[in-house]
């Protein structure tokens, strides 16, 4: 569903529990990254490097709890999550092509033809395989180190730290380049972080093959309000 706002319609494009995981991901795995590179790099004091490891430990926590909270509430989102994720066709291929014009756009201040996108443009899709992934990798690893370390055997306990420390390096480079592009389209970023909607002229702009495919208007009477125009086909 959507409504119509001072700029037109709109729609809602990201549901309650989509947001509330995004913002446990802000405020559980972007501590743990920022520690992680910490703890890594050692540039600290003893006592200093102690406390970045309680912060990313409380980081990783609330990462944690976000994805157990987004599986029990959120499982159907996240079955699209993943049927989106790696639906690939000849318009992705094109879009990484030009890498979706942003370079052209940011660098030369260029606008290039790209290709038309669903909900989730293919860097989007790359993105959110890494962190599918990326996530249960570190999540894994990173409490069997905190729980095991002391008694499991050593060589196991090495790949693990190695395993966490190379993907935890790719998956934060990532993040943090994900973050910038979401402020550079700050649209997207107030869709995710505020309540969930998109004026319907900017999904079209952004996701063109979505508002074809999966929004609809929805007819109603006059004494309806204008926030029931559109909404996401089921």
């Amino acid at each position: 569903m959507s409504h119509h706002g001072k700029q037109g319609p709109r729609v809602l494009k990201h549901p309650l529990v989509s947001r509330l995981f995004h913002w446990g991901l802000i405020l559980g795995f972007l501590p743990a990254a920022i520690t992680g590179f910490l703890i890594w790099l050692k540039p600290l004091s003893d006592d200093l490097q102690n406390m970045v490891m309680q912060i990313h430990i409380i980081g990783a926590s609330i990462f944690t709890i976000a994805c157990i909270f987004y599986i029990l509430f959120g499982l159907d989102r996240i079955v699209a999550f993943i049927r989106r994720i790696f639906s690939f066709d000849e318009r992705d291929i094109a879009w990484m092509k030009v890498c979706g014009g942003y370079p052209q756009k940011m660098l030369f201040g260029k606008t290039i033809p790209v290709p038309p996108m669903g909900k989730m443009n293919s860097g989007q899709k790359q993105m959110g395989i890494m962190m599918l992934f990326g996530g249960i990798l570190l999540i894994v690893t990173g409490w069997a180190l905190y729980a095991f370390l002391p008694v499991a055997p050593k060589v196991v306990m090495y790949w693990f730290d190695m395993v966490h420390l190379v993907v935890g390096i790719v998956l934060g480079v990532s993040v943090f380049a994900h973050i910038f592009l979401g402020i550079y389209n700050w649209g997207e970023f107030l869709c995710m972080f505020g309540d969930g909607t998109q004026t319907l002229d900017e999904a079209k702009h952004h996701n063109p093959v979505w508002v074809e495919n999966e929004i609809m208007p929805v007819k109603t009477k006059e004494s309806v309000t204008a926030a029931d125009q559109y909404q996401v086909r089921r």
